[in-house]
């Protein structure tokens, strides 16, 4: 009976996030979420993200969203692109990513251009008060960009695909991570189709 109740009571912590319609969905909103709760994921580590940066958000009197003092101080200040920085892009220990435009320069080491409205954006952007999210946001996609390419390169998704299933360079080669990815994908879809078929032919014997 003990196990069942905290079983029960387990269950009761579980609280299923209202789901907005698309009318009223605040996609301004999701994507400076989604982006800040990454960026502080990759700077502290997931499961060492400090009580107050959680969640990005804060509500005042008047029920009113802004933006929490300290997410917009380390923003401001470059801590979580640097800490962020230095783990994206394997920079050295002995000489860690500093301010703004350290990382912007890591970046474009990397073929990585930081760009908002297809201009690029430098420290002082990054440095304006109030603050000048879309340049932020251009930032935090462009390190997106970078962890996407250190974790999902061209040659270890070939590796992958040519385990399970037909590889023709001429027509499958990716060019980019993108590809790569979208490539990944298609193939496995394929091989589940296989196995289905085989597996629906085995059941109809």
């Amino acid at each position: 009976m003990g196990e069942a109740a905290e079983a029960k009571e387990a269950r009761k912590t579980f609280i299923v996030p209202a789901i907005k319609s698309f009318e009223h969905y605040d996609f301004a909103r999701a994507k400076i979420s989604c982006s800040l709760t990454w960026l502080v994921a990759k700077a502290f580590g997931s499961d060492s993200i400090p009580k107050e940066l959680e969640d990005p958000f804060y509500k005042d009197q008047y029920e009113q969203e802004h933006l929490k003092p300290p997410v917009v101080s380390l923003l401001l200040s470059a801590e979580l692109y640097c800490r962020a920085g230095s783990l994206i892009l394997r920079s050295d220990a002995a000489k860690p990513l500093l301010g703004h435009n350290g990382v912007i320069q890591a970046l474009a080491q990397k073929g990585l251009y930081v760009t908002d409205q297809e201009r690029l954006v430098t420290e002082r952007d990054l440095c304006k008060t109030p603050i000048q999210m879309s340049s932020h946001l251009a930032m935090i996609d462009t390190l997106m960009m970078a962890y996407t390419v250190e974790m999902i390169s061209v040659e270890r998704v070939l590796n992958c695909v040519q385990k399970y299933s037909p590889f023709f360079p001429e027509e499958d080669f990716p060019y980019d991570a993108e590809e790569a990815v979208t490539t990944w994908i298609n193939k496995r879809d394929l091989q589940l189709v296989i196995l289905c078929v085989e597996l629906f032919q085995i059941c109809a014997l």
